[in-house]
This record gives structure tokens, C-alpha cells and sequence, in this order.
């Protein structure tokens, strides 16, 4: 009965060693988690703000931008035409009613204003800085060890034409070479476990695989 005794002590400082592991085993795994959906969540918010200015571009100057140098330039120095949707409803006469009413649709240019100040104001954007737009977010976390797609810790862009039908169409794609999450990689067949990224090279869209 004592040896048992001594033994179950013995045994004592082990078991709480090892629930000692477990528990941080599993915290250490929750804390990553928890830091990479954060970092995400900046590198998202970025290719945002990027997918604005580009969508912007391509209806200033019928082509998306595929120079960082051009977009910091346009978003310091652009102009953006504001423009006001009107729709005028007309009827159509006693015995015409059961056609329907038909929308005309006009256009009023109201004036135009800076890009930066028209799409990052300052009141809702007071840390936006435009040459900062092409960085990758996560670039600044201390001790990040960048992988090896990971060349200048910016966002790749790629903007060019593909043929659909019989006519030339703007593609546009921007990615992060610089994920945080190793578990992100090119060669994922899923799209959503690639890079994060807007756009296609193949195909007219400017989704974000966060968003299909």
C-alpha cells in the first residue's frame, strides 16, 4: 500500500506536466489562428482599397493599372468626375398601358474631385496613405519570416487584355505573395486556400477569393 502510494505521487508532477503541454499546445494553435485571421483581415482591406482604385482607373483611363508608380500618381493626383444617376419614368398612353412604363436614364456631371480625397477621406481614412497602397500589410508584423514568394513585400499586380468573343476585355489580378498563414500556397487546387487575391488573368472579375 505505500509503495502505491509513492508511486500515485510520483506520478503526480508528470500528469500535471503533460496537461501543462496539452493546454498549451492547444492555446499556442488558437493564439496562431487567431493571429493570422487578424492579419488577413488587414491584407483583405487592402486589396479592397487597391480593387476600388483600380475599378476607378479602368473608368478614367479604359485600362486597369498595372504599374504601383501609375497608381500612387493617379490616387495623389487623379481626378474623379461626379456624376448623378437620374431616371425619368414614362407612361405610355390609355392604349398602350398593358406594355408597361419604360425608364429613360440620363446622366449629370456634378463637378470632379481628387481621388484620394474623393475615395479615402480623411475623416474615415485618417492613417490612409497613398504610397503605402501596393505594401503588404503583414510585412510590418515584428519577426515575420517572409516565404519565398515573398521577393519586395508588395502585392503583385498583373493587368492585360484577353480575347472573349470578338472583342478584347481589361483582366486585372492582384495578390499577396506574402501570406502569413503556410498553409497558402499557388499549388492549392482550391482557390480559396491560394494566395489571397482579387481578380483573374483568365477571366473578366474582380472577386476576391476571400469572398467566393
Amino acid at each position: 500500500m505505500r509503495k502505491t502510494t509513492i508511486f500515485t505521487w510520483a506520478l503526480v508532477p508528470v500528469i500535471v506536466a503533460l496537461c501543462y503541454f496539452l493546454y498549451a499546445g492547444i492555446k499556442k494553435n488558437i493564439d496562431t489562428a487567431e493571429n493570422i485571421k487578424k492579419s488577413e483581415a488587414k491584407v483583405i482591406e487592402r486589396l479592397k482599397e487597391i480593387r476600388e482604385v483600380q475599378k476607378w482607373f479602368l473608368l478614367s483611363n479604359g485600362r486597369y493599372c498595372g504599374s504601383w508608380d501609375s497608381l500612387v500618381s493617379f490616387i495623389k493626383e487623379g481626378t474623379i468626375y461626379i456624376v448623378e444617376k437620374k431616371e425619368t419614368i414614362i407612361q405610355r398612353p390609355a392604349n398602350q398601358a398593358h406594355l408597361g412604363d419604360s425608364v429613360r436614364v440620363s446622366f449629370d456631371t456634378l463637378g470632379r474631385e481628387n481621388v484620394q480625397k474623393y475615395l479615402f477621406p480623411s475623416d474615415k481614412y485618417p492613417s490612409f496613405k497613398a504610397d503605402d497602397i501596393a505594401k503588404v500589410p503583414t510585412c510590418e508584423i515584428p519577426d515575420f519570416e517572409k516565404p519565398a514568394s515573398c521577393t519586395n513585400c508588395q502585392f503583385s499586380v498583373y493587368a492585360g487584355k484577353i480575347k472573349k468573343g470578338n472583342i478584347m476585355v481589361d483582366v486585372l489580378e492582384i495578390f499577396d505573395p506574402c501570406p502569413v498563414d503556410i498553409s497558402r500556397k499557388e499549388s492549392n487546387t482550391n482557390r480559396k486556400r491560394k494566395f489571397l487575391r482579387f481578380g483573374s488573368r483568365d477571366e473578366v472579375t474582380t472577386t476576391g477569393n476571400w469572398e467566393d
